[in-house]
C-alpha cells in the first residue's frame, strides 16, 4: 500500500477528531502560529514511540524525533 493511499485512509478516519478542537486552536494552526508537525513529535515522544508508531521508549523516541 502506498504512502499516499494510507494518508487519505487516515484523512478520512480521523479528520473527524478535528470537529473537537477549540476554534482558536484552529486558527492558529491555518495562520501558522503553531507547529503541529512539533507538537506530534513530542506527543510520540510522550508515549514512547517512534514515527513508525513502535515502542522504542521515551529516551530513544526523543532521539529519533528531535525532541
Amino acid at each position: 500500500m502506498s504512502a499516499e493511499r494510507i494518508t487519505q485512509g487516515i484523512d478520512r478516519d480521523l479528520a473527524e477528531h478535528f470537529q473537537i478542537l477549540d476554534t482558536r486552536f484552529l486558527v492558529a494552526i491555518h495562520h501558522g502560529d503553531v507547529d503541529v508537525v512539533k507538537l506530534a513529535r513530542q506527543e510520540l515522544m510522550n508515549r514512547g514511540l517512534n514515527g513508525e508508531v513502535r515502542w522504542v521508549g521515551f529516551a530513544k523516541a526523543g532521539e529519533l524525533l528531535g525532541v
